[in-house]
């Protein structure tokens, strides 16, 4: 379900039953206003919606303005002081025709994003943080583009596949396309239908022989979710799905000098971020920090033409956009 406001229209729009191309068509010139833009705008461009013409996430807006409790909710709370509740997050989205109630709910999700837009626009503009917006979720649609493109595969960013033996990896990669597609047809994240470590304890066990039936995240499934879980398991078993094996993790081995180089960039990424009263995390994280201690010549601007860093992000870490 995709749920749509302009003013004092709201609607709610089934992805899954009709044709939408005028639809993706109006949205594709459209600004979105969005919470956490990865999850919404990876959906609708697998549902054929062509990318839009500019985003706006509330959610990295918040975080750049230095709110701890970015949460929709809490931020819907915080300046409307409106208590949106849960109490649907866990519904079969696949049912059809989905009951007023459903349809309600998912309506409020989005009820709104426009004032909460204004107020984040204004306090982004006060503090002189505008451009890092832009950048920020410019650079982040980049990457959702080029990951709907021509992605990694997913299954292998999943914490434990590299301690499972060639066969479980085969069964996982099998689990991963299952919880894929059936999170697709009911409109749900992928870990509201199993979680990602039991994926790995499924593959693991199946891989030695043993029974999942006692897992209790299998015992969560109905009964007819099994049958196709089982059936995607045996498919994994054949081991005819995908070739090799994948490599260990990227790991970062520092030398003393690189060691000294991360501890000075992370003291002043953290200096910055307190004075700033934002997220470190939101300047550069760890691996980022520890990939510019590696290499500490190669100067940024390959980091920003690798959408790994924001110009805004480098200029605050005063790094050099030219090599050395």
């Amino acid at each position: 379900m995709v749920s749509l406001c302009q003013g004092q229209h709201l609607a709610v729009v089934d992805c899954l039953k009709d044709d939408l191309s005028a639809l993706w068509d109006i949205l594709s010139r459209s600004e979105w206003i969005c919470h956490g833009m990865d999850y919404d705008l990876k959906m609708l461009r697998k549902a054929g919606c062509p990318q839009p013409r500019t985003i706006f996430d509330t959610h990295i807006a918040a975080k750049l303005c230095g709110f701890e409790a970015v949460g929709y909710a809490r931020l819907v709370s915080l300046f409307f002081q409106v208590k949106l509740t849960k109490e649907h997050q866990k519904a079969d989205w696949s049912r059809r025709p989905l009951p007023p109630s459903l349809i309600n709910y998912t309506a409020k999700d989005v009820l709104y994003l426009e004032k909460l837009k204004e107020i984040l626009t204004r306090l982004l503009k006060s503090l002189g943080r505008w451009e890092w917006m832009e950048q920020s979720c410019k650079r982040i649609q980049r990457k959702i583009e080029n990951s709907f493109l021509g992605s990694p595969k997913e299954w292998e960013r999943i914490e434990g596949v590299h301690k499972l033996d060639f066969l479980g990896q085969s069964i996982l990669f099998e689990l991963q396309k299952w919880r894929k597609e059936l999170a697709l047809l009911r409109d749900t994240p992928p870990f509201k239908i199993i979680k990602s470590e039991d994926l790995v304890q499924i593959s693991f066990i199946s891989a030695h022989g043993g029974s999942i039936a006692a897992i209790p995240a299998v015992q969560r499934l109905e009964r007819e979710v099994v049958g196709d879980l089982l059936k995607a398991i045996e498919k994994g078993k054949q081991n005819g799905s995908w070739k090799e094996s994948p490599g260990p993790k990227k790991l970062f081995l520092f030398d003393k000098e690189a060691a000294k180089r991360f501890e000075v960039l992370k003291n002043k990424r953290d200096k910055i971020a307190s004075f700033l009263g934002i997220d470190p995390a939101l300047i550069a994280s760890r691996n980022l920090l520890s990939e510019m201690a590696l290499h500490p010549g190669s100067g940024c601007q390959k980091l920003i033409d690798e959408d790994k860093i924001c110009p805004w992000q480098a200029q605050l870490l005063g790094l050099s956009t030219t090599p050395d």
